[in-house]
C-alpha cells in the first residue's frame, strides 16, 4: 500500500499513521498524556480499513474521556448560538468595557463556528478539555482565552436555567497559568523607535509611543487621546515648571483616572496641541491620512516605524518588541529608579478601582505618589558612562 489511509487526520482525535520501511502503513489509536494516566493505552487500527479506524478511534476517544456511547440531548433551540446571542443582549455584557466587549465578541465568533449547533446541555469537562488540548497544541495563551470566555457563556447558562448550577463545564480543568510576558525596552531601543518615527515623519506615532512608554497607558488609550483631556496643573510643579495632566476613562476598567506627564512626553503632547487643525478633537493623527488614527492604522504604523528602526537597532525584533511592551517598560524603568510599587500602580490604574478624575483636588495624595513615579525615570548618564569606560 502507497497511499495514506488518510489525506487530513481529524484534529484531537488521536489518530496516527505512519508509512513503515516496507511501504506499509501503520494505523493506531494515541491516548493523551492524561488519558495515560487514566489507564488508557495505544491501540492499533486496520489501515485496510480506514472508515471502522476512524470510528474505532473515536470510540476509544470517548472512552477515555467518560463519554463512551453518550445520550443524545435534545437542544430545545438552546444550542451555543443562541447562548451567546442571549448573553449580547444581557445587561450585564452591555456594562463591559469597549475593548473587553470587543475581546469576547471575537472569542464568541470562534466558538461559535466550532460549537455553535450543539446543545448547551450537552457539554461535559471532557469535552472542553480535549479541545482545550487541541488549541493547547497551537497557542497555550489564546486556548486559555478561548476556555475562559466559554466559561463566561456557561455561567450565563446557569442563571438562565439551560443548565443545572454549578455544572459549569468550564471549571477544575487545571489549565496552567498564561506564561507572563517580560519583555520590556531598553533606552537604546526606545531611542531607535523615536527617532525613527521622526525621520519618517510620524510625529504623532513619535507622541504616542512616547505617551506610552511615560504614562504606560495602554494601546487604545492612547490612540483615543482627546485633546481636551490634557491640562496644564496650577498646583503641580516639576523642576518649578507647571505639570500636564492627562485626564482619561481607561478603556479596559473604565475608572477615571489622572496622569500627570513626564517632561518628554508632555513636550510632545503641547507641539500636537499647538499644530491641531481647527476643531480637531483627537490628539493623534496620521500624517498620511490627515485622519485620527484607527486600532489597525495604528498598529500598522507601529509595525512600520518598529522594523525600519530594527535595521538599526536589530534586538527590537529579538523578540519583537510590542506596543503593549511600553506599559510594561514605563513600570520597569519607574521602579528601577527607584519608584515604589503604589507609586506605579497610581499611575497604571490598575491597584484600586478609584474615580481619580479630581484628584487634583480630592485626593492629592494620589497625585503626589503618581507623580513620584513618572518623575522617578531619567534618562542614563550617556556621558557620564563613557568618562568611566
Amino acid at each position: 500500500m502507497t497511499k495514506a489511509p488518510f489525506d487530513k487526520l481529524p484534529r484531537g482525535l488521536g489518530l496516527r499513521q505512519r508509512k513503515r520501511s516496507d511501504g506499509s502503513w501503520r494505523v493506531w489509536w494515541e491516548p493523551t498524556g492524561a488519558e495515560r494516566a487514566e489507564g488508557a493505552a495505544p491501540a492499533e487500527l486496520d489501515a485496510a480499513r480506514p472508515t471502522w479506524s476512524l470510528r474505532e478511534a473515536k470510540r476509544l476517544k470517548a472512552s477515555a474521556t467518560g463519554q463512551a456511547q453518550p445520550a443524545p440531548v435534545s437542544s430545545g433551540g438552546r444550542t451555543i448560538a443562541a447562548l451567546v446571542e442571549t448573553y449580547k443582549r444581557a445587561p450585564r455584557f452591555g456594562k463591559l468595557a469597549d475593548a473587553t466587549r470587543t475581546g469576547y465578541e471575537a472569542d464568541f465568533r470562534v466558538i461559535v463556528e466550532k460549537w455553535g449547533t450543539q446543545p448547551v446541555a450537552s457539554f461535559t469537562k471532557p469535552v472542553i478539555y480535549t479541545w482545550w488540548e487541541t488549541l493547547h497544541g497551537r497557542s497555550p495563551t489564546y486556548a486559555g482565552k478561548l476556555i475562559r470566555s466559554f466559561s463566561v457563556l456557561f455561567t450565563h447558562a446557569e442563571r438562565l436555567g439551560w443548565r443545572p448550577e454549578n455544572s459549569n463545564p468550564c471549571r477544575g480543568l487545571g489549565m496552567p497559568g498564561a506564561t507572563r510576558r517580560k519583555r520590556h525596552a531598553s533606552w537604546a531601543e526606545i531611542d531607535a523607535l523615536l527617532t525613527t518615527a521622526e525621520r519618517l515623519d510620524m510625529h504623532n506615532m513619535a507622541c504616542g509611543i512616547a505617551l506610552a512608554l511615560f504614562t504606560g497607558q495602554r494601546q487604545s488609550d492612547v490612540a483615543n487621546a482627546r485633546i481636551a483631556d490634557f491640562h496644564r496643573s496650577n498646583t503641580l510643579q516639576l523642576d518649578g515648571s507647571p505639570v500636564t495632566v492627562w485626564h482619561l476613562r481607561r478603556s479596559k476598567r473604565g475608572n477615571l483616572g489622572s496622569v500627570p506627564l513626564h517632561p518628554e512626553a508632555a513636550a510632545r503632547v503641547q507641539a500636537l496641541i499647538d499644530a491641531a487643525p481647527e476643531g480637531a478633537e483627537t490628539l493623534l493623527r496620521d500624517e498620511a491620512t490627515g485622519q485620527p488614527y484607527s486600532l489597525d492604522l495604528f498598529r500598522k504604523r507601529w509595525a512600520s516605524i518598529r522594523a525600519t528602526a530594527a535595521k538599526s537597532c536589530p534586538s527590537l525584533l529579538r523578540p519583537a518588541l510590542q506596543f503593549r511592551d511600553l506599559r510594561r517598560t514605563f513600570g520597569v524603568l519607574a521602579r528601577a529608579a527607584g519608584a515604589l510599587r503604589e507609586d506605579v500602580a497610581d499611575v497604571l490604574g490598575n491597584s484600586a478601582d478609584t474615580d481619580a478624575g479630581l484628584g487634583e483636588v480630592y485626593m492629592p495624595s494620589q497625585f503626589d505618589t503618581a507623580l513620584r513615579a513618572v518623575q522617578a525615570i531619567k534618562r542614563p548618564d550617556t556621558e557620564g558612562r563613557k568618562k568611566s569606560s
